[in-house]
């Protein structure tokens, strides 16, 4: 795997990521992280600093945030503001390491895209599009949306879309999938409209409620 660090001091997390055999390659900033991207391949960036400049340059790359210290408040601003994953260093070596790797996973070899009407989310190719037209998600995001699109309208449990999505058991009080579900509505809301919403089932999880969609012969699920 091809990882790039952006403005990361930690030489705590650089080791461990190369002590797990994959190539780690560094860059001082967002601008020189889009060079290096340019010369090979990224399969995740790991970010200190410049997030919103490296969000806005590398669209289809998921991006992990490292945080030197922790705390409930700087993990969901961090994942507010578009992250993707956030590592930090609380985390112990075996468990930084499985959750870069579970970022890469995010478009398993063989999935499908689904197609609802004009929807189409495909995350081998990792994009969504309304009318061919590409909807501006995150890697997370899309794949929130791949989950609750294949699911046909029905709803999916909150622990489902996490092990789905982030590839592994979800920690009690995680708010990633809520986090990323408002994130999802409210571009869906600005780019698409009524067509469709997510709906929420209290205690349970998230359902994909999608209206007056053409070419397609679901009106409503």
């Amino acid at each position: 795997m091809e990882l790039l660090l952006v403005g990361v001091a930690s030489e705590r997390l650089r080791a461990v990521l190369r002590s797990t055999g994959h190539t780690v390659r560094l860059a001082v900033g967002a601008g020189e992280a889009e060079l290096a991207q340019r010369s090979g391949r990224v399969d995740v960036a790991v970010c200190e600093t410049d997030f919103a400049q490296l969000r806005r340059r590398f669209e289809a790359v998921p991006i992990a945030v490292w945080l030197p210290t922790a705390s409930t408040h700087a993990v969901a601003e961090a994942l507010e503001a578009g992250a993707d994953e956030v590592v930090h260093n609380g985390m112990g070596d075996r468990e930084l390491a499985a959750r870069i790797a579970a970022l890469a996973r995010r478009a398993p070899a063989g999935a499908p895209p689904i197609e609802l009407g004009p929807l189409v989310v495909d995350r081998e190719r990792g994009e969504a599009t309304w009318h061919r037209r590409r909807l501006a998600l995150t890697a997370r995001e899309r794949d929130v949306l791949y989950e609750l699109a294949r699911a046909g309208g029905a709803t999916v449990r909150r622990e489902a879309i996490y092990r789905a999505v982030w590839g592994y058991a979800m920690a009690r009080g995680d708010r990633s999938v809520d986090v990323n579900v408002k994130r999802l509505r409210a571009k869906l809301a600005g780019e698409i409209g009524a067509p469709i919403s997510i709906e929420t089932e209290p205690g349970v999880g998230y359902r994909l409620a999608l209206s007056q969609l053409r070419n397609n012969a679901v009106t409503e699920l």
